[in-house]
């Protein structure tokens, strides 16, 4: 190599990291004019055009170096970082795994490989390859963080906390390295390392906004919303225009009731940033919880959302065996299959389905798997780790695994891959949401039939083909070892106790209004509300002012936190007849309800999801409380403490009553599920 050359190889390299990408381009095109198709060369000209996205040509200059440098693994590394932006990502990881083949310890070929194998759910192999990493490189920062995640992805949580803690180590006082520890703890389900992690970044940047909006999203994951709000307010004054923030924000004030408030912000949110998935889907959740809000215009708003944020993709060629009665294999797609109420909901189907029938894969997109995780492993025939992956990646797992018909069980929440659907993963893709998901790639909906108001028609209220179930799609599995039915309060102490057990998001204005008109009925009777949020101070002082708005005097009412499973008894047992919120409720609650032997009042509205209540009360035989009007509602209420004897009567027989009915039928859920597959499967044969 000639003087010159190194020469100006140099300047080029300099200017290369020094990010000054335009004058190293130059640089380096004037050496390929000395030294043309000088493999080094080309070499350094395709990697830093893959650093600005021109990757077409960095491919170009790859092909061509690399039958001369292709031995040399860090050039293997580099040609495969341009195949990853390329969208190549098998090729990518072929190279990489050619790169080690050449050099076996070559540490960066030994990250990258990992980072591409942890989304694909191979977890045993890219523990491998970081522990081959980091017994090279104990420090090296990325490698840490990753393998953290996938220690706790194999359920090895004390050695993944270890990992992140030396990831902390190695950020030394970085606060930008310190936050990212801290997004990962979060992330994995460790708010208080987290915690800890961002007030360190903050005892040396003050006002260094990542740490402060990690730090609210820390309190506010351990429930400590006031100082939460108060933390956030802060980092969205030093950082106007973050959205990321005023979206933490609308969460709690949700979370803690003030709906009003929180879909003002999300509203204005949308307006000012249409693009934001995020903040379009978040007030497309919380509209769902207004008392005005219809059928028909909710199905338009969903409609505009999925408009807005699913791509746009053409149908893949399935290849499925289009035999009408073979054995089905569906799958089931969710972020809660840990400790979450889905299980009281969902695992009694899973449980009685006919294995000769159906083939039950579980794609689980949950952040922090738990032992409850474990009890629904055990029911599947295939189990998928997907969180983490993008929708595409999940798709192509999906297609991969040959399912017949794909199931959302969420809707658009938090966590949930939505955007799979839009991707087509499957021939068939259904919904067990209560309302309808706007998804145009979304075939069916499976729903209760008594969920289905008489006006306005089917297609005004869904976007999706409706497949009427007798029941469920829910089987609520009450617990076997459950305490014996207490006795009537008010027939001890002549007082009516109601309850409200259910999420503050869920208690509309509408709902206080009626709580207060029927308290007021009933002198001296008193009204419980639980939900766990109700320990932070921020949640009780929302609470409580909407309570003294719609009339309901503080003294009448006792706020309930978090209640431990062992404790839950002694709460149901204080509680005469439950008042359930409107248009939505959180159903596991109200199954929890019904098992205890409380009957309640519910307001069957005018969309799917206002209608649970009365899905749940007509399967046990009581939908009878089940009103179609604010006044009719406060009149089913009032009715229920008139006769004492009567209400004794009901709860004494709940348990019964509840053990004999549809609800509690996994057996019958299962077949009418497999019914409802096997039609859908015969349609889609048909095509």
């Amino acid at each position: 190599m000639s003087a010159d050359l190194k020469t100006l190889l140099r300047r080029g390299l300099s200017a290369h990291e020094g990010n000054r990408p335009d004058e190293a381009e130059k640089i380096y095109r004037r050496a390929l004019s000395l030294s043309p198709g000088n493999p080094e060369v080309e070499h350094l000209l395709a990697t830093l055009l893959t650093g600005i996205d021109r990757h077409r040509e960095a491919l170009e200059l790859f092909d061509s170096c690399l039958p001369r440098l292709g031995a040399n693994p860090a050039v293997r590394c580099n040609f495969a970082i341009a195949l990853e932006r390329a969208g190549q990502i098998e090729k990518a990881i072929d190279e990489f795994r050619q790169a080690i083949s050449y050099h076996g310890d070559f540490p960066t070929a030994l990250y990258h490989l990992a980072r591409l194998e942890m989304p694909r759910g191979h977890i045993g192999q890219t523990v491998d390859l970081l522990g081959r990493l980091l017994g090279l490189k104990p420090d090296h920062y990325e490698g840490l963080l990753l393998f953290g995640e996938a220690l706790h992805a194999l359920g090895q949580e004390e050695a993944a906390l270890t990992s992140l803690d030396r990831a902390a180590e190695a950020a030394g006082i970085t606060p930008n390295m310190i936050c990212r520890v801290g997004d990962v703890s979060l992330r994995l389900g460790y708010p208080g390392m987290a915690q800890n992690l961002y007030q360190r970044a903050l005892s040396i940047d003050p006002r260094h906004v990542p740490a402060l909006h990690g730090l609210g999203r820390a309190l506010s994951a351990q429930g400590d919303y006031a100082k939460a709000i108060a933390i956030l307010k802060t980092a969205k004054r030093l950082a106007k225009g973050r959205i990321e923030i005023d979206l933490e924000i609308a969460d709690i004030e949700l979370r803690c009731g003030d709906i009003a408030s929180a879909i003002a912000e999300l509203t204005v949110l949308v307006e000012k940033h249409p693009a934001n998935a995020a903040a379009h889907t978040a007030l497309l959740a919380a509209v769902a919880k207004l008392p005005d809000i219809g059928g028909v215009e909710y199905l338009k708003q969903a409609r505009q959302w999925a408009r807005s944020h699913m791509p746009t993709l053409p149908e893949p060629n399935f290849t499925n065996s289009k035999q009408v009665d073979k054995r089905l294999r569906i799958g089931w797609l969710s972020p809660h299959f840990c400790e979450h109420a889905s299980f009281a909901l969902l695992s009694g189907v899973a449980r009685h389905l006919n294995r000769n029938e159906v083939e039950l894969f579980l794609y689980s997109a949950t952040p922090r798997p738990d032992q409850t995780t474990r009890s629904w492993q055990v029911m599947a025939d295939g189990w998928r780790e997907v969180y983490g992956q993008s929708p595409l990646q999940i798709a192509e797992r999906i297609r991969k695994d040959r399912i017949d018909i794909l199931f959302d069980l969420t809707g658009p929440v938090a966590n949930q891959p939505i955007t799979v659907f839009a991707h087509r993963a499957a021939p068939v893709q259904a919904s067990i949401a209560p309302m309808t998901t706007g998804i145009s790639q979304m075939d069916y909906i499976l729903i209760h039939h008594r969920a289905i108001p008489a006006k306005p028609a089917e297609n005004k209220l869904f976007c999706e083909n409706v497949q009427h179930l007798g029941s469920g799609p829910f089987a609520y599995a009450g617990a076997d070892d459950a305490a014996p039915l207490s006795l009537l309060p008010a027939a001890i102490d002549e007082v009516v106790t109601f309850g409200c057990f259910d999420q503050l998001s869920n208690i509309s204005d509408a709902s206080l209004n009626c709580f207060a008109r029927v308290l007021n009925k009933i002198k001296g009777s008193r009204l419980v509300i639980q939900d766990d949020v109700l320990g932070d101070a921020f949640a009780r002082k929302t609470m409580l002012d909407r309570l003294r708005q719609a009339g309901l005097h503080s003294d009448r009412v006792n706020l309930i936190g978090t209640v431990s499973p062992e404790d839950k008894p002694d709460l149901y047992a204080r509680i005469d007849i439950g008042l359930a919120p409107f248009p939505m409720i959180d159903i596991a609650r109200y199954f929890d309800m019904l098992w205890h032997g409380i009957p309640f009042v519910t307001m069957a509205g005018e969309t799917p999801a206002s209608r649970v209540g009365l899905c749940l009360l007509s399967d046990v035989g009581l939908d009878a409380l089940a009103a179609e009007t604010q006044k009719g509602y406060v009149e089913k209420a009032l009715l229920l403490t008139q006769d004492i004897n009567a209400l004794t009567t009901i709860r004494a027989g709940m348990r019964d009553r509840m053990k004999n009915s549809k609800a509690m039928s996994g057996h019958a859920a299962a077949r009418e599920l497999e019914e409802a597959c096997r039609d859908m499967w015969k349609t889609w044969c048909a095509l």
